[in-house]
């Protein structure tokens, strides 16, 4: 296993109020990291994270792991033109 520990926000409808929670997640069962700007009760807006669980869970998390936030800031290949011609490929 490979936990991690995050912090996530979760809404209580009894008490209408927002939450903050220390969960740990096992990085393995991450499907994807999407990040989010959310706001505080006061206004103030924070970054933040869906995270989306290969068992269809999501959370918002506003504490990551260094690992997710350095896959996430990697620098990707530039994008490629496509070519003038259309490459010929044989389906039978």
């Amino acid at each position: 296993m490979n936990l991690k520990r995050f912090t996530i926000i979760t809404h209580n409808e009894a008490q209408q109020s927002v939450e903050k929670t220390t969960i740990l997640i096992n990085l393995e069962h991450i499907v994807s990291v999407k990040p989010i700007k959310m706001t505080t009760s006061n206004r103030e807006q924070i970054d933040g994270y869906w995270i989306r669980l290969s068992n269809g869970k999501k959370y918002r998390a506003i504490q990551v792991p260094k690992v997710i936030l350095d896959n996430i800031c990697e620098d990707l290949p530039a994008i490629k033109k496509s070519s003038e011609q259309t490459p010929n490929f044989n389906y039978q």
